[in-house]
């Protein structure tokens, strides 16, 4: 090993951490079933116009932030979160659809904007109050600057929150 691998390291070591910044786990950030966004009720979700993702039909009461992040916000109703990994990819959680109409209704803030790391605690949500008011309970999870993607890789059947929901390569 020369004097400049010692400094720097090698290259395969180099290049092998720059291959693993390029794709990115996102965890589910809450309990269901995964489901195409073309199931969502709602076009914009459905035909992919805000972004690329899946849907999550829920069956729990709490969002939980899917990735660490020094830049997450909760929309003021409580019913959306959005994300920026450190990558620059943006995620967002909508709960349902037609659920920012509630007002709140149906939703408890419980984490802080700011930074969050994967499994915090972010908005209680009552699943059976938003069933009966809200047009769908059908989540998008969504990443809405595919610019700067390359692949999706999705799961698909019952997640909990925490578990893989989605590999995305970056480009």
């Amino acid at each position: 090993m020369g004097i400049l691998s010692k400094i720097f390291g090698s290259k395969k070591v180099v290049e092998k951490e720059v291959a693993e910044k390029k794709v990115l786990e996102i965890y589910s950030p809450i309990d269901g079933d995964v489901v195409s966004l073309s199931e969502v009720p709602d076009e914009a979700f459905a035909c992919k116009a805000i972004g690329d993702g899946v849907a999550i039909i829920p069956s729990g009461e709490m969002i939980y932030s899917p990735m660490d992040t020094e830049d997450m916000s909760i929309f003021e109703t409580n019913h959306a979160v959005s994300f920026e990994s450190k990558e620059g990819l943006e995620l967002i959680v909508h709960f349902g659809v037609d659920t920012v109409n509630l007002k709140g209704k149906g939703f408890e803030r419980i984490g802080t904007e700011g930074s969050a790391k994967t499994g915090d605690k972010l908005v209680k949500y009552d699943l059976e109050y938003l069933k009966t008011n809200a047009k769908s309970v059908k989540t998008p999870v969504i990443i809405s600057n595919m610019e700067l993607v390359e692949e999706i890789e999705r799961v698909s059947g019952k997640v909990k929150a925490g578990d893989l929901l989605m590999r995305v390569k970056m480009k």
